[in-house]
């Protein structure tokens, strides 16, 4: 177990959604999580990346099955800037670590992405709090990481 981690979760049946090339203003961000929203579609593991060329990406999880009204609220997305695209990858289950000695401790994260470096499992997104660490993972990854995480 790695140091300070007390409790691990698996939240399965997760879709990672991928917005790009938005204008970089609030203004848009709020738009387009307002586009999900009126859908009823619960967002989580919000991740933006720093501006570049004054665009970000905006990424986040949503449950899978919430993919199809995702997929209905991109053509508004297109309001805001005909140069966004927006990539969807099912199959994805989110592994959160929590553990409040974190808030205190250095090394946490090096230890957990040393770790499922050593199996060559790759993260496609990473959130943190002071007491929690949350990965994405592909569904195919999930029994080795569990493995993993439990020794």
């Amino acid at each position: 177990m790695i140091k300070t981690i007390t409790q691990i979760d698996y939240l399965e049946n997760v879709a990672l959604v991928t917005i790009n090339n938005i204008p970089n203003s609030t203004k848009n961000i709020s738009f387009i999580l307002n586009e999900i929203a009126a859908r009823d579609v619960t967002v989580d593991m919000i991740c933006q990346t720093a501006p570049y060329k004054d665009k970000i990406n905006l990424s986040f999880t949503v449950p899978q099955d919430s993919l199809s009204d995702v997929i209905s609220a991109t053509t508004a997305f297109k309001n805001v800037s005909p140069e966004i695209s927006t990539d969807l990858n099912g199959n994805n289950t989110k592994i959160i670590l929590i553990g409040e000695g974190m808030r205190n401790t250095a090394g946490v994260a090096a230890e957990l992405f040393e770790l499922l470096a050593s199996a060559d499992i790759p993260v496609k997104l990473i959130t943190t709090g002071e007491t929690e660490i949350s990965c994405l993972l592909d569904i195919k990854d999930i029994d080795k990481a569990k493995k993993l995480l439990a020794e």
